[in-house]
């Protein structure tokens, strides 16, 4: 049985980025300053990588505790990852279209996209190769997937099995002309009950493994919703993607004060049961005995075919915990 290796990281290089402090980020220390100015790593990896020797302050290699001056000039050499592998693996996969393009996937709950540190195997990424039979000749990071969903989101994904579907794609997604419509299940009942959530997402500054609303330093992100179901205590919305920032949806709906019912990151989980009386607490406890995740699925996607660019409309029907958990609400 093959691996599957990335092609990418094969030719990577040593990419090299040139900084200097302003005045606002002076005090900070090293590793904390380069985390803020590139959104997409963490803190702890700048730690590792000035502790590498690869991080120098005014053309000498520099601590990670370093505390920044006004004017510092910063170097900073990004090393890649090594080479990212895969095997494939004879995991079910729930194939909702596939032609000899692109292959349309409703991923279930509980399962990684693509592998990573701590997840390389069992992973959405893994099936496919499997289900393609072959080494396919993509490169690309992530084997094909033009979008991602979180583990514990499921819902419907696309896969460009060449590299030209692949470049289409991801180019029109940039354009926003791929829909990507989401149901969500979220604690309280939400006002105004149609309308659009406009803030930047970023990285926590607290902590970097998690995002937030960041007005300073983070990326435009437009998610708009509507409320589709009422119960007494919760909510079942329509959401739609303008954008697709990491967590968009569960990071709006928790900083709107509404987080989805399930999301133990997000606020969603124990956190939100102190505001339950205790005659309430029951209905609470039994609703997140049902969801034992975030209660969020990607029911439908519209895109625009390869080849000719014919309008294609996919839809999943919710999955089992999301269907007990409304019966369950309809109940009360």
């Amino acid at each position: 049985m093959h691996k599957w290796r990335n092609p990418k990281f094969r030719r990577s290089k040593v990419t090299q980025l040139k900084l200097i402090v302003p005045d606002d980020l002076a005090g900070e220390r090293l590793d904390i300053f380069c985390s803020r100015k590139v959104s997409d790593r963490t803190r702890s990896y700048f730690t590792k990588l000035a502790a590498a020797g690869h991080i120098s302050v005014d053309g000498k290699i520099a601590k990670p505790s370093l505390k920044m001056k006004p004017g510092m000039k910063v170097e900073i050499e990004i090393v890649p990852p090594p080479p990212l592998e895969a095997t494939p693996e004879d995991i079910p996969l729930k194939i909702v279209y596939e032609d000899d393009r692109i292959l349309i996937i409703d991923k279930p709950p509980d399962m990684v996209v693509h592998p990573a540190a701590g997840n390389y195997e069992g992973t959405l990424v893994n099936a496919v190769l499997f289900h393609l039979g072959q080494t396919p000749n993509l490169d690309s990071t992530r084997l094909g997937l033009v979008h991602r969903l979180d583990k514990d989101t499921s819902g419907l994904l696309v896969v460009a099995k060449d590299e030209r579907a692949l470049a289409y794609l991801q180019t029109r997604l940039k354009e926003r002309a791929i829909s990507r419509h989401y149901k969500a299940l979220v604690w309280g009942n939400i006002e105004p009950q149609t309308g659009k959530i406009d803030l930047p997402i970023g990285r926590s500054e607290r902590d970097r493994k998690i995002m937030t609303v960041n007005p300073r330093h983070g990326r435009s992100a437009v998610t708009h919703y509507q409320m589709i179901e009422r119960f007494k205590q919760a909510d079942l919305l329509h959401l739609k993607l303008e954008t697709g920032r990491t967590h968009q949806i569960r990071v709006h709906l928790s900083h709107y004060g509404h987080p989805i019912i399930g999301d133990p990151t997000y606020g969603g989980r124990s956190k939100y049961l102190r505001r339950f009386t205790k005659n309430e607490l029951p209905f609470a406890t039994g609703l997140l005995g049902i969801l034992e995740r975030q209660a969020l699925h990607a029911f439908r996607l519209e895109l625009r075919h390869p080849d000719n660019e014919r309008l294609m409309i996919f839809e999943s029907e919710l999955p089992d915990d999301f269907a007990q958990a409304l019966e369950y609400l309809r109940e009360k």
